[in-house]
Order: structure tokens, then C-alpha cells, then sequence
């Protein structure tokens, strides 16, 4: 099942809402866009004017010692001021579930579902959206192969 007009409709809610909070844990991104969440441990690309400044692959880079002796935690306080408080002009599912989001401060968001199928796992959860506080809003759980919606949870 095509789950790729359902997700751009229920994330069109945060158009018009600006990126208040950008925070890290481990190789998680998670975005707060005024009561909406969108938390991304997949792989999380953010660009501003064609260059990359942040993805969460650059934790890997890092000290060996403190966790957040990396360069994701480098890069997103280096470039915190550019990246938060920007609106969002736009956002696009596409069809492999992959996530844009353009701010109006020349920030885009990037998320990219980074697994295939697995033969030694199951299925890996790659980003989350949700409603904080609001459990008659849906929770969204998008997988390697597949999307969980959760209404009233």
C-alpha cells in the first residue's frame, strides 16, 4: 500500500510553523516545530544554500571518549542560530518515504530511509511524527518497508 499521499497530509500541518527546537541524542535528530515533534534516526541531511552543514552520520565522527565529542553535536551548535527559527515554506513525502522540508531561512531537511529489507533483523523505525500531548492526533511510525499509524493512541 502507497502510504506517500497519507504522510504528505498529515505533515502538511507544520506549513507555516517555525522550527523551534533542534536536538540531538545519538544519531537521532529531533525537530519541534511549535506542537508538532519529527524525530528522524534515519539517515538526516540539513543544507542551507547548497551546502551540507549537519547529517547524522557525522556522529560517527568523534572523540572515542564523550559522546558528544562528535561532529553532529559540532556542526548543529556551530550552526544552531542558522538552522532554528526558520518557517517552513514546504514539505514532500515521496514515494519511498524519504522527507523534504524547506524553511523559508534557506534551511532544507532532509531525511532518506537508509535500509532495505534486512535478513538478520527486522525492520528498523527511520522517523516518527506526532502531535505532543495530543493522542487523537495520529502517530506516525514510517519503517525500512512500511508505515504505522496510530490513531488514539
Amino acid at each position: 500500500m502507497s502510504y506517500q499521499a497519507t504522510l504528505n497530509k498529515y505533515l502538511q500541518v507544520i506549513v507555516g510553523k517555525k522550527l523551534e527546537k533542534l536536538n540531538l541524542a545519538c544519531e537521532m535528530m529531533m525537530f519541534s516545530f511549535a506542537e508538532f515533534e519529527l524525530h528522524s534516526q534515519c539517515l538526516t541531511r540539513i543544507i542551507c544554500e547548497n551546502d551540507i552543514l549537519v547529517t547524522t552520520f557525522d556522529y560517527q565522527s568523534w572523540d572515542g571518549d564523550v559522546e558528544e565529542n562528535n561532529d553532529e553535536w559540532y556542526f548543529v551548535e556551530q550552526n544552531r542560530a542558522k538552522i532554528v527559527g526558520g518557517t517552513v515554506i514546504s514539505v514532500n513525502v515521496n514515494a519511498l518515504h524519504d522527507v523534504t522540508i524547506c524553511l523559508d531561512n534557506s534551511i532544507s531537511i532532509e531525511l532518506f530511509v537508509k535500509n532495505g529489507y534486512h535478513h538478520f533483523d527486522n525492520e528498523q523505525e527511520q522517523w516518527v511524527f506526532f502531535k505532543r500531548n495530543d493522542h487523537s492526533y495520529p502517530f506516525i511510525t514510517v519503517y525500512n518497508k512500511s508505515v504505522d499509524i496510530a490513531v488514539d493512541w
